[in-house]
Formats: structure tokens, sequence, C-alpha cells
């Protein structure tokens, strides 16, 4: 994926094949053990799996400038986080 604005294709690509298995298995048991610490180490593999369909979405002209914005600080945020 380029580090341009991703396709549709690409995103679809990227979703496709991402597992997502560890990821909904991790909410599950933190969720169990009723804590949200133990959902906080997956917040970088969930990100990086949803981090395209942001990129697409900031891009889309048909989306409000203030809804980008707030889509590149989230993503700011994410980015120093999980380098």
């Amino acid at each position: 994926m380029s580090s341009n604005i991703p396709t549709f294709e690409e995103v679809d690509k990227h979703i496709q094949s991402a597992d997502l298995s560890k990821i909904q298995a991790a909410v599950k048991s933190g969720a169990a053990a009723g804590g949200t610490a133990a959902a906080i180490p997956n917040v970088c593999g969930a990100y990086q799996v949803v981090k395209p369909i942001l990129l697409l979405l900031a891009g889309l002209p048909l989306i409000p400038k203030k809804w980008k914005d707030a889509i590149k600080a989230f993503m700011g945020v994410l980015d120093a986080l999980c380098p």
C-alpha cells in the first residue's frame, strides 16, 4: 500500500488479509477480565488494520473538512503511539 491515499481495492485487500481473530479474542478476554488494561496492548494492532480505511475516508471529497481534520488528528495520535 502506498503512502498516498489508498484505493478501495488496496483497502479491501488489506482488510481481507487481516487476521482479526487475534484482536477479537483479546477484546473478549479483556472484557471477561473486566478491565481496559487488557485491551491496551491491542490498540496498535487494531489501528494498523483500520488505518487504510481512515486514510481513504480522510481523502474523500465528500467528507467535510472538519471531519477530515478530526480523522487526521486521531491518526496523528495513534501514529505517535504506534510507530
